[in-house]
């Protein structure tokens, strides 16, 4: 109690002394929509973390199976897989675990399984995303627990026009195939959007096959001229076959859905949501896993800018997660197993004399079983003339342990939250508005990270990874842009997985009938054990794509992955695992 004083008692403070200062706001804010799920509400340039914002052009140009697959052109990320399709895992900074030490969050709510708080990626196909967002580096503060190395908020579409939708089919190697239709209408006060996905393929070896079908709708209705309130749910059905390493025959099958309701209010200076929600899922495994899981979750957050140059974001976030096991080996873990955990945070940005920002951010954390936890963040921004842009930032990042940590393989209920803390440093140069340069420096130290030793998992690891992010976009005409990323990391000892060197070169072309991509991917540095041993071959990919709008409202396209048939492996989960050579898909649009 004493503890939540404190935390309150520096709010308060925080806030009085902002009553102060009277300052013109230099950074800009983005747009309100009706639907605002995202938690920063400001433009990535003027926010000292690093950020990005993958918008719906890019998704278009690209020819990603799933959602998170397309993050792997950013620096700083990597993306773990085990073949074409199937999972898509996001390693951010080094970290990412299958999803438990990163947020994947879909329009502000965390799409994880309970059991073991990992997120199954390939049940986010492409079919219904308006825009990615991603941070790189702990945002705790702001997104709990669900960003402990970053966070990857899903964005999905809702209707602009009174009547709208499309038809994708397509065809591939491996007996690739892709149907997706999508329909929605904008009325005065309602609007829907719904969207069908289905994906199979043979896969591009032995035991790699995959098939699903994804169903989306959303709907939202303007209750009063500021109100908004919107229903949105999902439901995925897919079998995905482990090529090897894994042992033959394995698969997965993978049913999960989701549900919630959606509030939004404009009152006076105040921007207030509430989102009620439940995730859901059923797994069953060649090996006999079969389990089922769900989390129920409330968020509250307001955000004000009632006193000038400031503005203050507030919230709450709850979540129950449960999950049963109806089988598996052990019997004596078959049973069901629960908990809660909730969060109250503050972030607060103010500016002084129109050049210098300053963000600070707290939150208290409360878990059923390893207790309290406090996170905080400081970030700056200074603005220098001619669109330099100097920024910094010390955050803090906490993962609770999740169920299976607690209670099944190798559990132990006497487990601590892992943490972590960046500190980095960046120049984000803008020359006009044809180039865009962003490096940064940052070292991340982990803490109490929890391993197993002597058959009992304990909060005994440690980590400090080190690395410099560095990203450029040149537009050189209205029709022709391009964009170079580089990532160097430094990982010390841990360098099972996490490749040292990474660069990614994109260049993209439209004009009004033809578009087109062409992508280079360079990885180096690669080694599938720690202590840099058993290294892996670097590797260099070359993909492109091309659309040709062939009517006014049909579009073809074809994609080439891989286009000099490179032989390439990826570490995942203790594995090497060989991904396709050369891939061609074709197929059309039909907009209606």
């Amino acid at each position: 109690m004493k503890k939540i004083k404190l935390f309150l008692s520096i709010i308060l403070v925080v806030n009085l002394n902002y009553l102060c200062f009277s300052l013109e706001e230099i950074y800009l804010s983005a747009v309100r929509t009706a639907y605002t799920p995202t938690r920063y509400n400001i433009l990535t340039r003027y926010i000292p973390l690093s950020a990005s914002v993958v918008t719906k052009e890019d998704i278009l140009m690209t020819n990603s199976n799933q959602t998170t697959d397309i993050l792997g052109q950013l620096p700083g990320v990597f993306i773990r897989k085990t073949s074409a399709f199937g999972r898509a895992d996001v390693d951010i900074r080094g970290m990412g675990d299958n999803g438990r030490q990163i947020g994947v969050l879909v329009d502000g709510r965390p799409d994880k399984m309970s059991i073991f708080s990992c997120s199954v990626t390939h049940t986010l196909p492409m079919n219904n995303v308006e825009r990615i967002e991603i941070i790189r580096g702990p945002e705790s503060v702001l997104y709990g627990s669900e960003a402990f190395g970053g966070a990857v908020n899903i964005i999905t579409r809702r209707a602009k026009e009174k009547f709208e939708g499309s038809f994708l089919s397509s065809y591939g190697t491996f007996n690739t195939q892709n149907y997706r239709l999508q329909q929605g209408s904008k009325f005065e006060k309602l609007d829907y959007f719904i969207s069908i996905d289905r994906r199979l393929t043979d896969g591009h070896k032995e035991n790699s096959m995959y098939n699903a079908t994804d169903y989306t709708g959303q709907i939202g209705y303007k209750i009063a001229k500021n109100t908004d309130l919107s229903f949105s749910g999902k439901y995925f059905s897919g079998t995905k076959n482990e090529p090897l390493p894994s042992p033959a025959g394995t698969w997965n099958n993978y049913d999960r859905g989701s549900v919630d309701f959606t509030l939004e209010s404009l009152v006076g200076e105040f921007d207030n949501s509430i989102k009620i929600y439940r995730s859901f899922g059923e797994h069953k495994f060649s090996d006999g896993f079969h389990s089922k899981d769900f989390t129920d979750g409330l968020m509250i957050h307001t955000r004000t800018s009632f006193l000038l140059n400031n503005e203050i974001s507030l919230g709450i976030d709850y979540r129950n997660q449960v999950g049963e096991i109806l089988n598996t080996s052990p019997t004596s873990f078959i049973g069901e197993y629960k908990k809660y955990e909730y969060g109250i945070y503050i972030d607060d940005k103010h500016t002084f004399f129109n050049k210098l920002s300053l963000q600070i951010g707290s939150r208290y954390n409360y878990d059923e079983i390893s207790k309290e936890f406090f996170a905080s963040r400081i970030g700056l921004i200074y603005n220098f003339s001619q669109g330099t842009i100097l920024r910094g930032v010390w955050s803090e990042g906490f993962r609770p342990p999740a169920i299976n940590d607690l209670y099944l393989w190798a559990g132990n209920k006497n487990l601590k939250p892992e943490k972590v803390t960046n500190t980095e440093i960046g120049i984000r140069q803008f020359f006009g508005e044809n180039i865009y340069f962003d490096i940064g420096g940052y070292i991340m130290k982990g803490l109490d990270l929890i391993e197993v030793r002597s058959g009992k998992k304990v909060n005994i690891g440690e980590f400090e990874f080190k690395g410099v992010e560095t990203i450029c976009n040149i537009k050189f005409n209205d029709n022709f842009n391009s964009q170079f990323n580089y990532t160097y990391m430094d990982v010390g000892k841990k360098t099972a997985g996490r490749p040292g060197n990474k660069a990614g070169l994109s260049l993209i072309y439209r004009e009004q009938k033809v578009s087109g991509l062409l992508g280079c991917d360079y990885v180096g540095n690669y080694y599938a054990s720690d202590d840099s041993q058993n290294k892996i071959n670097d590797y260099f990919l070359v993909n492109t794509k091309l659309n040709y709008k062939l009517i006014s409202n049909i579009d073809i396209f074809i994609s080439v992955e891989n286009i000099t048939d490179v032989e390439y492996k990826i570490f995942y989960s203790g594995g090497l695992y060989t991904m396709p050579k050369r891939t061609v898909n074709m197929g059309m649009i039909y907009t209606f």
